[in-house]
């Protein structure tokens, strides 16, 4: 019969830190400020060899998440720091300051416009030898061009008497949203009732059939005759809201020839006075109320 021996076996396990850490954790970290909340600033940690993770974002905030977003209260500049821990207890800590201020909003864009003088010989929207390629539209019947019935003997956009094949000129463009901007274009008419007419549409066309049910940022129509080679400015002031694709598109209901040249549209700058009082400020002080109490 075998005899059962009892052993007692201890083991001598290392306490935390008693074995240097060969992989010490390091922090580090990015900041980007939000496109859409100019106070709000999205955090990418760059640490390694780090398991856990403590911001303090200078404001009172903190966070144990991984990449964390934070908003700040105001515009000024933060101390940001964040501090990370191995699971041996080993700790390091980054500081950086983030400049929070709201941006300066980017000049708007000036669109390019393709031949607008409605000239030939460019290569702007092919191969030069054709300025009408700038302004052509699948379904549409293109303008013709006149040597030099333009302004300052030029050629222009030539739209003749037809009562069975009206011209359209079309062109797309790229615009800033939620910009006021002035189109500006010269005509000149040489029948009493004729008409030439601009539409700046919202969005951009690929059919001349989708005009009819297009949505229209504005419209507007040149009915002053003075006679060929003596033109009238139209101008149309208009707002592209949320969508910088636009276009606009010529045409004419004409019982004689019509012209258009000079196409151009420019941002509207508005410039603000320093000092400059409210009109309600200026009523006050003009009347001596103020904000007291009548009587």
């Amino acid at each position: 019969m075998g005899a059962l021996v009892s052993c007692d076996y201890e083991y001598e396990l290392p306490e935390t830190g008693s074995i240097a850490d060969k992989t010490p954790p390091s922090a580090n970290f990015s900041a980007s400020q939000s496109d859409t909340d100019f106070l709000t600033f999205n955090f990418a940690n760059l640490s390694n060899s780090a398991t856990d993770y403590m911001w303090d974002f200078g404001d009172g905030n903190t966070s144990t998440e991984l990449d964390p977003s934070n908003t700040f209260p105001d515009e000024g500049t933060y101390t940001v720091s964040l501090t990370v821990s191995d699971k041996l207890g080993v700790t390091d800590t980054f500081t950086s300051e983030i400049l929070v201020e709201e941006p300066p909003v980017p000049a708007a864009i000036t669109p390019f416009i393709g031949e607008p003088g409605f000239e030939d010989g460019s290569e702007a929207c092919g191969d030069g030898q054709d300025g009408r390629d700038c302004w052509r539209l699948s379904g549409a019947s293109i303008h013709q061009i006149t040597s030099s019935d333009g302004r300052g003997d030029t050629q222009a956009a030539k739209y003749p008497e037809s009562t069975t094949n009206a011209r359209q000129s079309y062109q797309a463009i790229t615009v800033s949203p939620n910009t006021k901007y002035i189109f500006t274009a010269f005509y000149a008419l040489t029948g009493d009732g004729d008409s030439v007419r601009v539409s700046i549409i919202d969005g951009q066309l690929s059919n001349f059939d989708e005009f009819e049910s297009a949505t229209l940022l504005a419209q507007e129509s040149g009915t002053t005759n003075d006679g060929k080679g003596n033109f009238n400015t139209l101008i149309v002031e208009f707002e592209t809201g949320a969508n910088g694709e636009i276009s606009m598109l010529f045409d004419s209901d004409n019982a004689e020839t019509a012209y258009i040249d000079d196409v151009s549209i420019i941002p509207v700058v508005e410039e603000e006075t320093e000092g400059e009082e409210s009109e309600e400020e200026e009523e006050a002080e003009g009347d001596g109320t103020g904000e007291g109490t009548e009587g």
